[in-house]
């Protein structure tokens, strides 16, 4: 099309010659800017398959859903994939949804499920890489460790990698949510090897050098039990381990420290020593409980009055004689001599550890701490 000046000044449009091949040229190019145009409008490119988008929900059927991506048309998706566990619909018109395009026929549609494992098994091998933690749920238990549920993607836990220490009942670990290290991706992410024992292990270090710069002397500090051994519970007080001997668990004396405790237990304990700090196994702080604790011996002792009888139990026998807990954390002594009135050459010849029995209190010592008994001067004697 052309114009022309009228004698007004203003100009009059002139009917495009059909002839004329510059129509056609300027057609062309308005036509290419359309097309330029709608392109833009579509992110410059046709769906591809794997691509992972981001669309919004514009209509929600009995079988699909249809998502704008922003390409020139919607694309479908499964409204089963957008139903939870129970059937229950979880996403309305107008969401936000994540998906990636799969091939369908001649076209394209949306999926959340099939890529998303691949998705999964990208990020997992970036975790790897960074030494990102990756959370993840512990299935059964196989010959040699747990399979973990990684977000869809199934990994391997060795049974020593699941805890700083191995634990004797690896089944109480099923069912249950961690985070992991991954140490081993191979295989494109088919071969994957996770640890628990490696995030605890980093991140008790660093309490531990926490514990170490501000531990004192007469500390009191909250603890767990980890370990019970005959002589003693060893308990963890901040990524650091020290003893409680078991003369230093209670006032009452006791048999092993399984007697009181249990592992996983929390325990208050005060600092009563320390060499060594930071310097591997030559490392030593001991700590107490009974220190925390009330005696009961001035209270309960001096209650005792001599010349009465009292029930109490056999806690020992040495050759001299026997050791009897009257209460909880008071303990007296019945001299061999009083224990029959015939002479014998050890106590296991009329009385037995952990035996009840009656005995005479004979003298009650406080400021030495010593509570004198007798058992053949008890009312209820026999006379063996």
């Amino acid at each position: 099309m052309t114009s022309e000046m009228n004698e007004n000044g203003s100009v009059n449009p002139t009917p495009a010659d059909p002839n004329d091949e510059t129509s056609d040229l300027d057609r062309a190019e308005f036509e290419a800017m359309l097309d330029a145009q709608d392109a833009g409008h579509a992110g410059g490119a046709e769906p591809k398959h794997g691509q992972a988008v981001t669309g919004t929900i514009v209509q929600i059927g009995d079988q699909d859903a249809f998502v704008d991506c922003g390409f020139r048309t919607e694309l479908p998706l499964a409204v089963a994939e957008l139903r939870d566990a129970d059937g229950k619909l979880t996403h309305a018109i107008g969401d936000k949804v994540e998906a990636h395009v799969q091939k369908a026929g001649d076209g394209f549609k949306l999926t959340r499920a099939i890529n998303l494992k691949e998705a999964g098994r990208k990020a997992l091998a970036d975790a790897w890489t960074n030494g990102t933690p990756v959370r993840g749920k512990v299935g059964d238990t196989n010959k040699g460790g747990f399979s973990v549920d990684l977000g869809g993607v199934r990994a391997f836990c060795p049974f020593s990698q699941i805890d700083l220490r191995r634990a004797d009942d690896p089944t109480v670990f099923v069912g249950r949510e961690f985070e992991f290290r991954i140490l081993e991706f191979a295989e494109e992410g088919k071969n994957i090897v996770v640890s628990r024992r490696a995030l605890l292990q980093v991140r008790r270090d660093s309490a531990a050098t926490e514990t170490r710069s501000t531990l004192k002397l007469g500390d009191v500090r909250e603890g767990t039990v980890t370990r019970l051994v005959p002589f003693g519970a060893f308990i963890d007080i901040g990524g650091v381990e020290g003893l409680v001997h078991i003369s230093q668990i209670s006032h009452q004396r006791i048999s092993h420290p399984g007697d009181l405790l249990k592992e996983g237990q929390a325990v208050t304990v005060k600092v009563l020593e320390m060499q060594n700090l930071g310097q591997g196994r030559s490392e030593r702080i001991s700590l107490s409980m009974k220190a925390l604790a009330s005696d009961p011996w001035p209270t309960t002792a001096s209650s005792l009055t001599p010349g009465t009888d009292v029930e109490g139990r056999v806690t020992r026998l040495v050759d001299f004689g026997v050791f009897v807990e009257l209460q909880p954390g008071i303990e007296g002594l019945i001299h061999i001599s009083e224990l029959a009135n015939r002479r014998i050459i050890h106590p296991r010849e009329v009385v037995n550890e952990d035996e009840a029995i009656t005995v005479r209190i004979v003298d009650v010592d406080l400021g030495r701490r010593r509570i004198s008994l007798s058992r053949r001067q008890a009312a209820d004697y026999d006379g063996d």
